[in-house]
């Protein structure tokens, strides 16, 4: 593996660099584990693009011998969680000792309303459970505007809100959000260690075997889904003996 660096190549061996140092300064949690007379880091994954990079990436934590969440959209154009070479890929971040969360996408319920929220993150929350028979204890945002931020109460349909109060006050954060470091280089916030306890936030499809700008990282990842799709019906195809044509 290469030397970390502080740089901003946002690669595989860079991203098992990282999860080196943090596990060197911190102890991994989950998001029902939160104990905050502890020093930790809660990991998160928000799965926006791929889970074939997300699973690259439990596998990377695994052989580390950490644990994070994975945070899954069951409206996300990019993938279909109910497809089944992507429930493999779920239901092996799973049995590498990961947890899932919920990726609430507000903009398909067009949530207006706390009590909305409630009644929605519930139900997902319960029908995600359900298929990958794994507990859901937390839920993150996916795309949130000014309105959800207002929504800060610890909790909504029973699950952990990633974006509450309490997290704001008491979590240091990081996120590599559209590709970049927003606010902080996550090699300064681990390398320092300042803080007692942190949330890091990941997107897996910008961790690739070599780096590359945003948008060819994303016309990866969806042109890669689009062949698969395409080999699986070419598989089909032979094994009931068709031909294209019929």
């Amino acid at each position: 593996m290469m030397p970390l660096m502080r740089d901003n190549a946002f690669t595989e061996d860079q991203y098992r660099g990282f999860v080196a140092l943090a596990k060197s300064k911190y102890e991994f949690i989950k998001y029902d584990e939160i104990d905050f007379s502890k020093k930790f880091v809660l990991w998160r994954h928000d799965v926006d693009f791929s889970l074939n990079r997300a699973e690259s990436l439990a596998r990377i934590e695994f052989e580390e011998g950490v644990a994070s969440t994975f945070f899954i959209n069951p409206h996300c154009i990019f993938y279909n969680c109910l497809e089944k070479s992507q429930t493999d890929l779920i239901r092996r971040i799973i049995s590498m000792g990961h947890s899932i969360g919920l990726h609430f996408d507000s903009e398909y319920h067009s949530i207006e309303t706390e009590g909305q929220l409630d009644d929605v993150v519930s139900f997902e929350a319960k029908w995600l459970s359900d298929i990958f028979g794994s507990p859901i204890s937390a839920f993150s945002f996916h795309n949130p505007n000014s309105l959800l931020l207002s929504f800060e109460k610890a909790t909504y349909g029973g699950l952990i809100n990633c974006y509450s109060k309490d997290f704001k006050t008491r979590l240091g954060y990081c996120s590599d959000s559209n590709g970049r470091w927003r606010h902080r280089h996550l090699f300064d916030v681990l390398e320092n260690a300042e803080e007692r306890n942190l949330q890091i936030l990941t997107h897996p499809a910008w961790w690739q075997k070599r780096e590359n700008t945003a948008k060819r990282k994303i016309r990866r990842c969806a042109f890669g889904r689009a062949e698969a799709i395409m080999d699986e019906h070419e598989a089909s195809l032979l094994k009931h003996g068709r031909s294209e044509d019929g």
